[in-house]
């Protein structure tokens, strides 16, 4: 999804645009304005999904820019101002939302999760074809959603009630189970060697003949293989 920031005051804009980066992961583009003079000229040529809009601005309000800018009826507004009076005007005007500054995570979820609603958007579907290569995966940590191509993922360890997710150069903790991995990944990369192990097949450089079992892959780290599972591992890599 696209969308766009109009606010003639940099600093609140650029909050609010560090905040949409961070946390809403539907946005794939995001553009940011100062004037909505030049605002209202550059939605003739540029459509958008989202509209993050200030209401007082000198030169034009953004009442005023809604009025004059004609747009789409697909694109969501969401007011961001400081001053509540505006509420009810905001939503005379079919707004999805209205935020109050200093705008925080919460209510900007909220909004944006209010505006897909009334959008109708869908996210891109998974592929339903389960022996298909699913080629990412989200995983949120650390407030982030970290989107990775599964090709990247090395193993994944169960940890308590948490999964370590171990990529060549970094590791992510998620607070999802293993099971819920092994369900997700690609069945035809990902092998789950142990109870608390998942390999990606594809990272393996050696497989341990002895017992207990155990393989290496390509970041040197050492995975232990269940007796029971040996076998299978094998007939997956050919041996």
């Amino acid at each position: 999804m696209k969308a766009l920031i109009v606010d003639d005051e940099p600093m609140p804009a650029k909050h609010l645009k560090i905040l949409v980066e961070k946390h809403c992961f539907e946005i794939a583009s995001l553009e940011m304005l100062h004037s909505p003079v030049v605002a209202l000229q550059h939605l003739k040529d540029h459509t958008y999904d989202v509209l993050f809009l200030d209401v007082e601005m000198p030169g034009m309000t953004g009442f005023e820019l809604l009025e004059k800018a004609n747009l789409p009826a697909t694109t969501q507004v969401i007011f961001t101002t400081a001053y509540s009076q505006y509420a009810l005007d905001a939503f005379k005007v079919n707004a999805a939302h209205y935020i109050l500054k200093p705008v925080v995570t919460e209510e900007l979820i909220q909004a944006l999760r209010k505006a897909l609603k009334m959008s109708n958007y869908q996210p891109t579907p998974p592929n339903t074809n389960p022996s298909a290569d699913h080629e990412r995966i989200t995983i949120f940590h650390n407030d982030e959603h970290h989107i990775l191509a599964t090709k990247d993922i090395l193993r994944l360890e169960a940890d308590g009630s948490y999964t370590k997710v171990v990529l060549q150069k970094q590791q992510i903790i998620s607070s999802k189970s293993l099971g819920h991995f092994e369900k997700k990944l690609p069945t035809d990369h990902f092998f789950r060697c142990h109870h608390s192990h998942l390999i990606n097949l594809n990272a393996l450089v050696k497989i341990g003949k002895g017992r207990p079992g155990y393989v290496v892959l390509s970041n040197e780290d050492v995975v232990p293989v269940a007796q029971s599972k040996k076998e299978e591992l094998e007939k997956r890599v050919g041996i």
